[in-house]
């Protein structure tokens, strides 16, 4: 592997480094950004320490599967070392392993819907490699879990980039649908906050959230919550500065139990909703009367973002309040 200067700055820092060090022009663009024990090492043009770093690959992974296939799909995701491709694609007569090399990975899946169930299980096809488990990338957090039993939207990174951003340094956060850990390690790891309950139903989310906080070095700053939140969500009364309602079509059934999360003096939720793309203002402002109403303070809203499209005309979209 080649050797370049590194610099070494906290996970927490590492994106806001990355574009400073970016801007200034010290960046070495080639190389990858890698773990350094519970730090992180960007390769640099200068200063003291040298170290091994992987190389950014820059090859057309497109023009590879032509050469490969005779009508390549135009789209995939690629989870750690999997390559997932869209439901439906057949891949009966492909010959996977040279695929494989192609798209630079070891492992090849196609998507299929999520399971309807509370547990939102995935029902992604492995059809070439091991096992299901990677250890996914993103916005200098790793993830891991196995991709054949839990869900991961990719299309959600613009949202999981959003909430590592927001500086909670001392906060205390609820997340109600961690998942494998989609915000909570994200606030733990890049927004500082002081310590997140999370809870979840799904058991197998549960083991990938334990593995991607062990991997992060933020266990000590996590509780776990088993089970369904309308339980766990109730031990959790007055100790949020902030409280995650990560789920989606609708998160109303735990609407007031994460106005009882929050301390008496309130805080911020965010609130994760499908809305038709005519009507998002207007149910902002009725969500936000509503938590007015329920929980007797002012309820303001401070930020809406549309995440992604779900479906024709609908749109994933976190509605951002304050409560005080």
């Amino acid at each position: 592997m080649p050797t370049s200067y590194a610099y070494l700055c906290k996970r927490g820092d590492a994106s806001k480094e990355y574009d400073r060090l970016k801007a200034e022009g010290l960046l070495n663009r080639d190389l990858k950004p890698m773990p350094y024990g519970e730090l992180i090492a960007i390769p640099v043009s200068t200063g003291e320490l040298k170290l091994d770093f992987q190389k950014v690959e820059r090859n057309n992974p497109h023009e590879s599967l032509k050469k490969i296939l005779t009508d390549p799909p135009k789209k995939w995701e690629k989870l750690g070392d999997m390559v997932v491709f869209p439901q439906g694609t057949d891949t009966s007569d492909w010959p996977l392993e040279e695929v494989a090399e192609a798209l630079n990975c070891n492992r090849v899946a196609i998507q299929n819907e999520i399971d309807p169930g509370v547990t939102r299980k995935s029902q992604l096809e492995l059809v070439y490699g091991e096992n299901g488990w990677v250890i996914h990338r993103e916005n200098f957090v790793d993830y891991e879990f196995d991709a054949t039993q839990v869900m991961f939207s990719s299309g959600n990174v613009t949202e999981r980039r959003r909430m590592g951003e927001i500086q909670a340094d001392g906060e205390i956060i609820v997340d109600a649908f961690c998942g494998v850990g989609y915000y909570t390690l994200q606030f733990l790891v890049r927004g500082k906050a002081k310590h997140v309950h999370a809870c979840e139903i799904n058991p197998e989310s549960i083991v990938a959230l334990k593995k991607g906080l062990a991997r992060n070095s933020v266990s000590d700053r996590c509780s776990i919550y088993p089970g369904d939140n309308r339980q766990t969500l109730r031990q959790l009364q007055g100790i949020a500065d902030r409280v995650i309602l990560g789920l989606i079509p609708s998160s109303m059934n735990a609407w007031g139990l994460a106005i009882r999360c929050l301390k008496q003096s309130g805080g911020i939720l965010h609130i994760h909703m499908n809305v038709h793309e005519n009507e998002i203002g207007e149910w902002a402002e009725k969500t936000a009367e509503w938590f007015s109403t329920a929980s007797g303070k002012s309820a303001t809203i401070i930020h809406i973002e549309s995440v992604k499209q779900y479906c024709p005309h609908i749109m994933h979209v976190v509605l951002d309040l304050e409560i005080n």
